[in-house]
């Protein structure tokens, strides 16, 4: 189904989902100026997927990280910037797994992440 948003883009939900993929700027566009206007199932699989990639990616980078330095769990070989650096690897690798299936137009879970994300935001 095509339709036009307020951005005056003729649309299928594509441009949502590949949208979502940027960051905080681009998921309130996406989720504000086009998937309110018209959802997709398309829009709201890919909005799920990276709303839940960021909080975790938050989550883990700033909330279990830093409990874990300063409960002092880190040291000797694994050092807390050796912990951050593997995580943020991971996290870029589940977003460029997930733009790839946006830019494809699949709707590829993000692995980990994905099919929980569908469930835990089955509300967008």
């Amino acid at each position: 189904m095509k339709f036009h948003n307020i951005f005056g883009v003729q649309d299928d939900g594509k441009t949502a989902g590949l949208c979502s993929y940027f960051f905080v700027l681009g998921w309130s566009v996406s989720y504000f100026g086009y998937h309110q206007i018209e959802k997709t199932s398309y829009s709201s699989f890919h909005l799920r997927q990276t709303l839940f990639l960021y909080i975790s990616y938050v989550a883990t980078r700033f909330g279990l990280l830093t409990i874990l330095d300063k409960a002092g769990l880190l040291n000797g070989t694994i050092s807390f910037n050796n912990l951050v650096v593997f995580t943020n690897v991971v996290f870029v690798l589940f977003w460029i797994i997930g733009l790839t299936g946006a830019s494809s137009g699949k709707e590829k879970p993000i692995p980990v992440f994905g099919r929980i994300a569908q469930t835990v935001f089955r509300g967008i």
